[in-house]
């Protein structure tokens, strides 16, 4: 990275750090004001503190960052460069007129309230409505940006993720020191990195004790392996996957296992979109009758409603309920940082599909009945490590390859599986959500949708799931079945359905969802065409540099263009 560049980074972090700031001391002015506007400066307090953790590291590391790195960053800070500029130049004038001092006989200075008339109130509940909503858009570029650094390396990152820490230590009590965004990277770095010294790092950390669960109460997700469990005494409810289990696919090894049960034990469900993880349950049936059927087990999301299961995407796009566009346009940006934040964890998912994406009711869904919900991405029978091995063995179920890029469908894989494949499956997914129409379709939706509950060795022995078909709304050139895929190796022979896709999305989407969500849609699903390097070369090798690029590249194309989606 040029000199230059990184130069521009530091003065931009401290221009930025000194608006803010500015800003701050204009809105203190507003403590003394109404409530909701008291409400809003300390929210946007909180907000800031984190940013200025995260703003004062990248400042640290700035000679360390790639090109590409620098260059994304420096870009989202020019952005908020200017959004501070606008809000000091509109609170400042509202906060003139709100505090003013009179002094008393007996020498003693008291500040008041004076009135505010509707106008300056107005002036000042918009600056800070507009602020408060920037900043948040901002963020959720940020982040996933920010999180990319991980890609850099242990060697950089975590000698200044723990001298920061130990600052941030003596500058405030323990009991005092909320968690920070270092915090939250410096534990998926421990994760990531097996050779950092944090003490104890054996299975026990992991695996948890079969007993103490109610199985009994237990129901399924439909159209999902996973299942809602609650423990023995306590109204507390967790998540259940089986992982490495799936038919005809590679069984991931104990240790993969471990390491990915310890990564999702460091995510912030809140900004990832993955669920926590709890821990892990070694089930072994004591008959031989099926293989051991580890079970990750989840944390359901705290603004969850603990009285209502949660449901899949594909339940959802099945069922045809009526949806607000709002809503759609919030499930597609959540789905799409969940995708990032898979990536910046150092994985690769290989299974993104509605059946793997998990929607959990809020307290307030009765109140509003067209919102959807917090969605989680879930499903991870098939994860691998982005830069071990990838698996060649497919298979042949047309509702599965539908998902897969065409140099990944059928039975004879030859193209190892990248962060791209990824973003391919993706966009199949926004196109459903766009279309709001399930590209594969159940013929008696009532059966399927029961919760009965199957202990988790035994979740793959039976099933009430009829056998599916296209959905209606697949307006393919022909009838998928699983003998299309039987030589799908052969080149050619299922790129049509791509081709297809991308027809289809250009055709329907812009009307119902706009120019820029179609945008997306076409981008992700031709993420590998020959001749587009928006993601950088197919050929992604073990070099931290090509995977920096896509994650940059996917926040620039994807995220940040869906990110500026506004209703």
């Amino acid at each position: 990275m040029s000199a230059e560049l990184a130069l521009a980074v530091v003065s931009v972090v401290d221009i930025c750090i000194k608006l803010a700031n500015k800003t701050l001391r204009i809105c203190q002015a507003f403590r003394t004001a109404k409530k909701d506007l008291c409400d809003k400066v300390l929210l946007l307090e909180t907000i800031w503190t984190k940013l200025e953790i995260q703003l004062v590291f990248l400042r640290g590391i700035k000679d360390h960052l790639t090109e590409e790195l620098a260059q994304c960053h420096f870009d989202l800070l020019q952005r908020l460069h200017g959004t501070l500029l606008q809000a000091v130049s509109q609170l400042e004038a509202a906060a003139s007129s709100i505090v003013a001092s009179t002094s008393t006989g007996q020498g003693h200075v008291l500040t008041r309230m004076l009135q505010l008339d509707r106008w300056r109130y107005a002036v000042a509940k918009r600056g800070l409505d507009a602020l408060m909503t920037e900043l948040q858009c901002w963020q959720s570029l940020f982040d996933p940006s920010w999180y990319t650094i991980m890609l850099i390396g242990g060697k950089v990152l975590d000698p200044a993720l723990q001298q920061l820490g130990q600052d941030r230590s003596r500058q405030l009590p323990h009991n005092q020191s909320p968690a920070s965004p270092l915090d939250h990277m410096f534990a998926l770095r421990k994760a990531i990195d097996y050779t950092i010294n944090t003490g104890i790092r054996s299975a026990n950390s992991i695996v948890m004790d079969e007993t103490g669960w109610d199985f009994t109460t237990a129901t399924s997700v439909p159209f999902s392996s996973v299942n809602v469990v609650a423990r023995l005494k306590s109204q507390s409810l967790y998540v259940m996957e089986g992982i490495g289990t799936a038919p005809n696919t590679n069984t991931n090894t104990t240790s993969d296992v471990y390491q990915l049960c310890r990564r999702l034990q460091s995510v912030d469900p809140s900004i990832f979109g993955l669920l926590r993880c709890k821990g892990l349950l070694e089930i072994i049936d004591d008959n031989k009758t099926f293989p051991p059927s580890p079970q990750i087990v989840y944390h359901t999301p705290a603004q969850a409603d603990p009285l209502k299961p949660p449901t899949t995407l594909r339940s959802l796009l099945l069922e045809q309920r009526p949806v607000c566009l709002s809503s759609v346009i919030i499930l597609a940006k959540q789905l799409v940082r969940s995708v990032s934040f898979v990536h910046t964890c150092d994985l690769v998912h290989k299974n993104i599909r509605p059946d793997n994406i998990l929607l959990f009711p809020t307290a307030l869904a009765a109140l509003r009945p067209l919102e959807l919900g917090q969605a989680f991405l879930v499903g991870f029978s098939q994860f691998r490590s982005i830069n071990m091995e990838t698996n060649c063995l497919g298979d042949t179920a047309w509702y599965r390859n539908l998902y897969r890029h065409p140099a990944r469908q059928g039975l004879c894989i030859l193209e190892r599986y990248v962060m791209q494949h990824d973003i391919y499956s993706l966009g199949v997914c926004l196109l459903e959500i766009g279309l709001w129409r399930s590209l594969v379709w159940y013929p008696s939706t009532s059966s399927s949708t029961s919760s009965t509950y199957h202990h988790p060795n035994h979740a793959n022995s039976s099933s009430s799931v009829p056998t599916p078909v296209p959905g209606y709304s697949l307006q393919l050139r022909k009838h998928l079945s699983d003998r299309d895929f039987e030589h799908a190796h052969l080149p050619g022979s299922t790129s049509w359905i791509k081709e297809d896709l991308v027809l289809l999305a250009k055709q329907t989407l812009p009307q119902r969802m706009g120019r820029l969500y179609t945008e997306i849609v076409v981008d992700c699903l031709t993420c590998l065409d020959n001749g587009n390097n928006e993601f950088g070369s197919s050929d992604v090798t073990h070099n931290k540099q090509d995977l920096i690029v896509v994650g940059i590249k996917f926040v620039e194309r994807i995220l940040g263009k869906m990110e500026g989606i506004t209703l």
